[in-house]
């Protein structure tokens, strides 16, 4: 494994390997207005929710090469407010184009050839072909430097959400619906669909195993990956002695390798329990 200082790191490749290490971040796809009315639209991909209650969400804006702000910056200042607009596969293309350091005189919507639609509580408008916008006035602003590429990082608290109800069901996203795009390194781009979902559960309500009290015949497993051996810590218990000799009894004909075979086709079933019986049978019956 490399090792990086980022003292010892040109800003260059430190750059580098955070957007392609920090992945994939969601999109800030920020509206704002100037003084003089003009639109302003920019991505940003430093960018998150803080909380849900009460509701904030952040994005960073960088320092332009020559350390000036940054039009939005300037804008969220003077006005103590914007729209974060989501960013979907539909519209990915025309966000790059927004993208381009434009002079603070153009209207990024015009040159995009995307829509405005009026807000409810700010002056802002949002963008109307994005998926779900967060209508925000500014908290804070928290310089982290003054330096070109240096950063800004605007604290928001959303006063009005609009959420496209295409992307919903029972008043809840489904997300392989809203085909959300997150920023990934250099051009590169990803897409939320139903093919990159899955679940990872664990119980809440139960305290699991833990791998500290997994035997060593399971921990020490040439056949189980990481993560499949997470499933059995994942357990409230482990299967008891006699459960195993009342009703696994069969299964001690086979050797450790075989049993943890068995036991992996079982947890790709999504049979965690059965799966631990088996692996417990090398425990107590072998």
């Amino acid at each position: 494994m490399k090792t990086f200082f980022p003292e010892n790191t040109s800003s260059r490749d430190l750059h580098h390997i955070m957007l392609g290490t920090v992945i994939p971040r969601p999109i800030a796809f920020v509206s704002t207005i100037d003084s003089k009315g003009i639109k302003n639209l920019a991505p940003f991909s430093y960018f998150n929710a803080v909380s849900s209650l009460p509701p904030k969400m952040m994005f960073s804006i960088s320092r332009k090469s020559d350390g000036s702000k940054k039009d939005t910056l300037i804008n969220i200042e003077n006005t103590g407010e914007c729209v974060i607009n989501m960013v979907n596969q539909d519209m990915v293309r025309q966000m790059t184009i927004a993208g381009f350091g434009f002079d603070s005189e153009v209207d990024e919507f015009s040159k995009s050839g995307l829509n405005t639609i009026n807000s409810e509580l700010i002056k802002t408008p949002g963008v109307m072909e994005s998926p779900v916008r967060y209508e925000c006035k500014l908290d804070r602003i928290i310089e982290l430097g003054v330096q070109p590429g240096e950063c800004s990082i605007v604290l928001c608290d959303v006063v009005c959400i609009h959420v496209d109800e295409n992307i919903m069901e029972d008043n809840k996203i489904k997300q392989e619906k809203t085909n959300i795009i997150g920023r990934l390194g250099g051009t590169q781009y990803i897409k939320i669909n139903k093919e990159n979902i899955f679940s990872a559960l664990q119980n809440r309500k139960t305290v699991p195993v833990g791998f500290d009290n997994l035997p060593k015949s399971i921990l020490q497993s040439e056949i189980l990956t990481g993560n499949e051996i997470a499933e059995i810590a994942g357990l409230d218990s482990l299967p008891s002695k006699e459960e195993i000799e009342t009703d696994y009894s069969s299964f001690k004909q086979f050797d450790l390798d075989t049993l943890h075979y068995f036991a992996q086709m079982e947890i790709k079933e999504g049979n965690i329990r059965p799966a631990a019986a088996i692996l417990m049978v090398g425990e107590y019956l072998l």
